[in-house]
């Protein structure tokens, strides 16, 4: 019983004594992790710093702005590592220094745009029913195209390699005629001409996928994708 009593004795000091060493010895050992956690904050303050920055002002004055203040924008990249961008109702062409090459402005806000590379051309839809094709190269209008009605000119998607998909949104006419039931439309573009067209379920997104077309519908019903089938026979 003795012995049992002093190991007892023995571990219930070594216990507390253990205790009142251990405050000291983990004061000293958290130190430099605490120095090594506030430095890399530090550290990490400093590149969320860094980041916010916007960036190289580029030498552009767009006069077009949303409702948050903000200019709209939309941008693809060339091959050449020139830049296409469209603020508002004005596309520019940026070289690879991003200095303005050209730039082409439309009635009303651009809707969307695209380049084809085998082709060095720019299409592009806008506001107001209005399409156009440029020469990216030099900016020149090669097509323009406005037309009235309820129509309007859409999606702009790179089909095939050489051509190019303009989607004809008849949203204006389905509201106008109380008809959901009106079909939505992409016409086929090779170089300036305009190939085929064919007929989209209404409000479909347009969707390449190789040589395939697909038209994605999200509405109220649910969500579903449909393979659109291409003419056979096309040209004169």
């Amino acid at each position: 019983m003795k012995r049992t009593a002093a190991a007892v004795l023995v571990f219930i000091g070594a216990f507390f004594g253990g205790l009142a060493v251990r405050p000291t010895s983990m004061i000293q050992a958290s130190r430099p992790a605490d120095h090594g956690r506030q430095s890399e904050h530090f550290e990490m303050d400093n590149a969320n710093v860094k980041n916010s920055s916007p960036g190289t002002r580029l030498n552009l004055a767009p006069t077009c702005i949303d409702e948050d203040g903000s200019p709209l924008s939309k941008m693809h990249s060339l091959p050449s590592g020139e830049v296409l961008l469209g603020i508002c109702d004005t596309l520019f062409l940026l070289d690879s220094h991003r200095r303005v090459k050209w730039q082409y402005i439309v009635p009303q806000v651009l809707v969307d745009f695209s380049f084809i590379p085998s082709t060095g051309l720019v299409y592009g839809t806008a506001g107001d029913n209005n399409m156009f094709i440029l020469d990216a190269s030099s900016g020149k209008e090669l097509v323009r195209n406005s037309r009235n009605g309820a129509v309007a000119y859409g999606q702009v998607v790179p089909y095939e390699g050489d051509m190019c998909l303009i989607l004809d949104d008849n949203s204006g006419y389905r509201e106008r005629l109380k008809d959901e039931s009106v079909e939505d439309g992409p016409t086929a573009w090779k170089g300036t001409e305009a190939v085929w067209n064919t007929e989209l379920p209404p409000g479909a997104q347009l969707i390449i996928t190789g040589a395939k077309i697909l038209a994605l519908t999200n509405n109220k019903e649910g969500v579903f994708i449909k393979e659109i089938s291409v003419p056979e026979h096309y040209g004169p």
